[in-house]
């Protein structure tokens, strides 16, 4: 009997989904890599290593599946267009921060975990803080402390 782990099970029945849709004359609306990491992201957050080793085109598909809860629709997909020759870090923090300043992802609040990408400005409270749905208090606190600090606080709680 031929074991699995829970990546190589996913990847088999995107596969066979891929092919059953395709006789059908139709398509798979995503690719196996971006089936692959929505298949392993947990349900109430979103990892960024999940999303990390995919090329420019997957991570801007998961990006939307997995923080805004649907797929990348015609009119974000053509104005992403252009970006997707960027370096694949600058097109992601580029996503990432344009996907949790919005609206839509506010009222959604899936927390992204595990993000080394500097995706806040100086304008803005730390938008993986907001994210993760912490108090304001916390998230004043925090803004307020020095860099070091800040970094010793993530060391602290496990996110560095």
């Amino acid at each position: 009997m031929k074991t699995y782990t829970d990546d190589a099970l996913a990847r088999t029945i995107y596969r066979i989904a891929a092919e059953r849709i395709q006789n059908a004359g139709g398509k798979m609306p995503c690719t196996e890599a971006v089936f692959s990491a929505v298949t392993a992201a947990a349900p109430d957050k979103v990892s960024y290593r999940q999303l990390a080793g995919l090329d420019n085109a997957d991570f801007l598909e998961a990006a939307y599946l997995l923080l805004l809860g649907r797929p990348l629709d015609d009119p974000s997909r053509e104005s992403w267009k252009g970006s997707l020759t960027l370096p694949p870090q600058e097109l992601q923090t580029l996503v990432l921060k344009t996907i949790m300043q919005s609206g839509e992802y506010k009222s959604n609040r899936i927390p992204l975990t595990d993000c080394p990408l500097q995706i806040t400005d100086g304008t803005q409270q730390n938008l993986l803080i907001s994210a993760q749905a912490m108090p304001q208090r916390l998230v004043r606190m925090y803004q307020k402390m020095p860099r070091f600090m800040q970094k010793l606080a993530k060391k602290a709680a496990g996110k560095e």
